[in-house]
This record gives C-alpha cells, sequence and structure tokens, in this order.
C-alpha cells in the first residue's frame, strides 16, 4: 500500500467516530424532504470547522448549500442526501430514514473532509 494510501485510510479512521455521529443525529432529526434545515445546519457546521466555506446558499430550498475547500484542481463534487421518508419511522410511525439516507449524508459529507485533508495536506 502506498504512502497515500496509508495516510488517507488513517483520517477516514480518525473521522470514524465523528460521521456516525453525524448519521444518528441525522437519523434522530429524521425531516422530511425540503425540510431538513437542522440536519443541513449540523453538516454545514461539520464543514465550516473543517475549513469549508460556504459559498452559497439557496433561499428557496433551505437545506441546499455548496461548499467547497482548496482551489483548483482536482474539482470533486459529492452529494449529501439526509431526507426522511414519512411513516418509516419506528414501528412504521412518524418520519424516518428507511432509504438510508441519513448515512448517505454523512458520508458524503466526511467523505469531502477526508479529501480535503488529503488533497491539502499533499
Amino acid at each position: 500500500m502506498t504512502a497515500d494510501k496509508e495516510a488517507l485510510l488513517a483520517i477516514c479512521d480518525d473521522l470514524q467516530e465523528l460521521a456516525e455521529r453525524a448519521a444518528l443525529e441525522i437519523a434522530r432529526l429524521a425531516e422530511l424532504p425540503l425540510q431538513e434545515v437542522a440536519s443541513a445546519a449540523l453538516l454545514k457546521e461539520v464543514l465550516v470547522r473543517e475549513g469549508f466555506a460556504i459559498e452559497r446558499e439557496f433561499p428557496q430550498i433551505p437545506n441546499a448549500f455548496v461548499a467547497s475547500a482548496g482551489s483548483g484542481r482536482p474539482v470533486i463534487g459529492l452529494l449529501a442526501e439526509y431526507d426522511a421518508l414519512p411513516d418509516c419511522g419506528v414501528g412504521g410511525k412518524g418520519p424516518g430514514h428507511g432509504c438510508g439516507h441519513n448515512l448517505l449524508g454523512a458520508a458524503a459529507t466526511y467523505a469531502a473532509v477526508a479529501s480535503a485533508r488529503q488533497l491539502l495536506a499533499s
């Protein structure tokens, strides 16, 4: 294994607990599509703490934003979905994440963090 791969795996190991906590919090919030304001705030907080700039928000869609770190090439784009489904909560009551989007949102966010840490350290 190359030194770069080992470094990236170490970064991912360091981020694992934080990513898991974010996924669990998004699952707890269970916000329906286009209403994920608290979930979006949580992910933006993570990204800002990691040095990302929130470049654009969309007033018409309060859960949508663009975050970036670094400049130049490569340009990597990731989509973070974190909406819940109605009637998919515990016992089929209330919103829940039967779709796994709480995992997708956290995974995409922490993949961006890991990529930025690796690329900006090189």
